[in-house]
Parts: C-alpha cells; sequence; structure tokens
C-alpha cells in the first residue's frame, strides 16, 4: 500500500497557525494533518506549547510509545486512526486489522504534523540538529537529528529485538516489533527531518523500542531547542525545591559524614572538600563535583590498613544516598542526559536517567591492579554505589583508550558529573512537572 494525501481542514490549520503566533514566547506552529494509507485515515495534530491530546492507533504499545513524545518532547500529541471504517479508541486494540497500514499511517500523519510545527526553519537549518542517547534498565538507544535534514531515516539498526545474536522478539503483546521501522520510516520522510536511530544496548524489547522513542522524542526537544538557542542545562532556573542533603554514616570499618547541595552559590561549589584518605577515590569524586556544578563535601576515615574497599564502598554508599535525598521528587528535572568527556587521550561517554529504576551498565575496560592508591576493581564498585543508591540509570561507554587506566577513569567521573548536571537542571516548561509518560518516579 502507498500513502496518498488526505486534504486538511484549511480553516483549522489556518487557526492553528494564527494561534502558533500569538505565542511570542515560541517560533513553532501548531500542526495539523490527515494521512490514508490503503483503508486506513488517520489525523494527528502536534502543538509545541499544548496538552497531550487523544492518542489512538489501534495498537496500545504503539500508543504508548507516542505518547513519550509528550513526556520528553514536550509536545502536545493527538493522533487518531480509523481502519475499515471504525475509529479507535484508546487503551482497545484492533485486533491486527490493516496492522502495516496503521503504522505508516500513523507514522505519516505525525511526521506531516510536525513538519507543520516546525516550520520552512529558515536562519536556524544548520543549528537545528542533536544527538541524543536514552537509556531504560540494560538498553539503551542513540538518536541522530537535523530537523531540515530532507534525508529521511537515514540509519535504522534495532534488530535483534532481544538479546544479540539471537532472532529476538517478533512481537511486545500484540505489538508487530517488525513494523517500527515502517513507523519510524513514514514519520521521517513526511517530517522533512535526517534521522538516525541504533540500538547501543539491549536485551529486552520492550526496552529497546521505548529507548529509541525516548532518544527520538529528547533528540526532537533538544534540536527544537539548539534552532532556538536554548541551553536548558544552563541552570539559571530555580527549583520549588530545597535541594540540599546531608548523610552521616557510622560503622565499625568507616565513619563519614558528607554534604550536598545541587542549586549551591559559586563560592560554596567552590569551597568543596573532599577527604577520604585514598588520593585516587578523591580525585574521581573532585571530577564529579567540578563537572556538576554542585557542593560536595566529604570527610571520611576508614580501616584503610586492612585495604581501600570498606572506605571507598562506604562513601560512595553515602554519595549516592545524598544524591537521591537532594533530588527529591525530581520535579521540574531535564531527568536525562548523555555527555562525553576527556582526560588525556581517554574519552569515555555517560548516559543517564534519574528514573528511580538502579541499573549500571559499565563498559570500561581497566585491566591493571590499581588506579593510582586505589584498587582497579573499587572504580566499578564506585560508580556501582553512586548508581544504587542514587536511584538512576547510567551506561558508562569507553570511546577512547587514555595513555593509562586513571586517564580512563578520570574521563569517566567528568562525564558522569557533566550528565548529572544536565538531569538535574531544571526546565521552566516543565511548570514542575515530572518527565515521565506515567506521571511520577516515586512508584
Amino acid at each position: 500500500a502507498t500513502l496518498r494525501l488526505a486534504p486538511c481542514a484549511p480553516r483549522r490549520r489556518d487557526a492553528g497557525r494564527r494561534r502558533a503566533r500569538t505565542r511570542a514566547t515560541s517560533p513553532w506552529a501548531v500542526g495539523r494533518a490527515e494521512r490514508a494509507c490503503g483503508d486506513v485515515q488517520g489525523v494527528a495534530v502536534i502543538d509545541a506549547n499544548g496538552a497531550r491530546g487523544t492518542i489512538a492507533t489501534g495498537a496500545p504499545f504503539l500508543d504508548h510509545m507516542i505518547d513519550q513524545l509528550t513526556a520528553h518532547a514536550q509536545l502536545g500529541v493527538h493522533c487518531v486512526l480509523t481502519r475499515r471504517g471504525v475509529t479507535c479508541e484508546e487503551a482497545r486494540d484492533a485486533g491486527g486489522v490493516s496492522d502495516e497500514e496503521a503504522f505508516r499511517c500513523a507514522g505519516a500523519a505525525l511526521g506531516a504534523a510536525l513538519r507543520e510545527t516546525l516550520g520552512d526553519g529558515r536562519g536556524a537549518g544548520e543549528r537545528a540538529k542533536a544527538r541524543f542517547a536514552a537509556p531504560l534498565d540494560e538498553a539503551y538507544a542513540t538518536c541522530g537529528i537535523e530537523l531540515y535534514g530532507e534525508r529521511g531515516l537515514e540509519t535504522f539498526a534495532l534488530a535483534p529485538y532481544g538479546k544479540p545474536g539471537t532472532a529476538g522478539r517478533a512481537s511486545i503483546g500484540t505489538y508487530p516489533t517488525a513494523l517500527t521501522e515502517t513507523f519510524w520510516r513514514a514519520l521521517a520522510e513526511e517530517a522533512g527531518v535526517s534521522v538516525r536511530l541504533v540500538k547501543e544496548r539491549g536485551d529486552n524489547a520492550h526496552h529497546i523500542v521505548e529507548s529509541t522513542f525516548k532518544a527520538f522524542a529528547r533528540g526532537v526537544r533538544a534540536a527544537m531547542d539548539a534552532a532556538e538557542g536554548i541551553d536548558v542545562y544552563a541552570g539559571a532556573a530555580a527549583s520549588e525545591e530545597t535541594r540540599r542533603s546531608a548523610i552521616q554514616r557510622s560503622t565499625k570499618e568507616t565513619s563519614i559524614d558528607v554534604k550536598l547541595d545541587l542549586d549551591a552559590s559559586r563560592d560554596d561549589v567552590e569551597g568543596s572538600k573532599i577527604s577520604t584518605g585514598i588520593v585516587a577515590l578523591d580525585g574521581l569524586f573532585t571530577a564529579i563535583q567540578r563537572e556538576a556544578g554542585v557542593a560536595l563535601n566529604i570527610a571520611a576515615t576508614g580501616d584503610l590498613w586492612i585495604d581501600d574497599h570498606h572506605t571507598a564502598e562506604d562513601v560512595s554508599i553515602a554519595v549516592g544516598q545524598a544524591l537521591n535525598k537532594a533530588l527529591g521528587t525530581k520535579k521540574g528535572c531535564n531527568r536525562m542526559g548523555s555527555a562525553m568527556s576527556t582526560e588525556g587521550e581517554a574519552t569515555v561517554e555517560c548516559v543517564m536517567d534519574l528514573s528511580n529504576r538502579p541499573y549500571l551498565g559499565y563498559g570500561l575496560e581497566l585491566e591493571s591492579d590499581k588506579v593510582g592508591d586505589l584498587s582497579v576493581e573499587m572504580v566499578e564498585h564506585m560508580f556501582m554505589s553512586l548508581t544504587f543508591n542514587g536511584q538512576m540509570t547510567v551506561h558508562l561507554v569507553e570511546h577512547a583508550r587514555g595513555a593509562d587506566e586513571a586517564e580512563v577513569a578520570t574521563a569517566a567521573a567528568k562525564a558522569f558529573g557533566k550528565c548529572l548536571r544536565q538531569c538535574a537542571a531544571i526546565d521552566p516548561r516543565r511548570a514542575g512537572s515530572v518527565a515521565s509518560s506515567k506521571g511520577t518516579l516515586s512508584v
């Protein structure tokens, strides 16, 4: 089946554009489009400043994926299909009727609406691009996007929808995984964008697909922000909550006092003091603190006459707990981020989600006995303790080896800190809401 265009209602579309022009804070129009494919018709509306509409394609899992555009791209999305004369309803499965045409039609209608929302990009074409990596537990996907690239879906590499080396899942519930590409190809072509979607890691089909939709949603918003010259990571917006914490931890093995302020003054940030008795560990936490732009004070003593394990582990646990406590409900936070950092010849990427779903994908290959005066296995243990007690999902990816393993570990710490700054920064457009299609991260 091939797509044929259905006429849009001119007055509705013109009214949408008039409304958009009255919004002085946004250059984006309200996009509305209708498309037909075979015996399926679809209508889509995208409003860069609007609320979620109805999303009903007859494939509930696809509805859930499209909803990621609302939660993560902050777009008001409406998308309703009619299959063989029957209008689809939310949370109602159409039983596989005309699935291929439906996926193509949904992608085409949303893409056409997105093209209207984005406009012609005059003066913003070169800036309007982004790369975003979005994780979901063990999986993470990357999206590279140029809003006015006009090359469609350049790369699509999600298969297998399961563990590498296997055939992967053919379906997620009643959702046929093979039609994921059908949807994206139609959307990218109609939207006039250039898109590259790649599974970087992942064993779970649900996670693979959802992380891809999240990566696209975040990538679209990042590219739109780039076109407007907006830096949501600048940290200028204030949180509605007081984001500071203190953790004291004392056992027969260690005594630890941690104080953390996510929104500290420059003087307090620069005045941070970190003392654990392990020089290399001090260096890694200092790298995190500086890149994150937070005030972090650590005073720790431990049974270093035995070895460094208890001290490194307990300090990392306490800092993770302090992070989780200071972040609170995470209302207004960007929540997700991805960042590259270098140290010497080493380059490491961190992908992070303040998800309340602890997972560490550790990709550093450290083989020596020590990193400075820190046992090499404690580098991974430090990141694991931070991640699990901080209630976050983190992937560390080594892109280039350093002259020594201290460079790799430091690059990882810097990337972690830079990523934390992105995730914890407040986006005022979220109006204190949580960046989740569930509406909460606390359950």
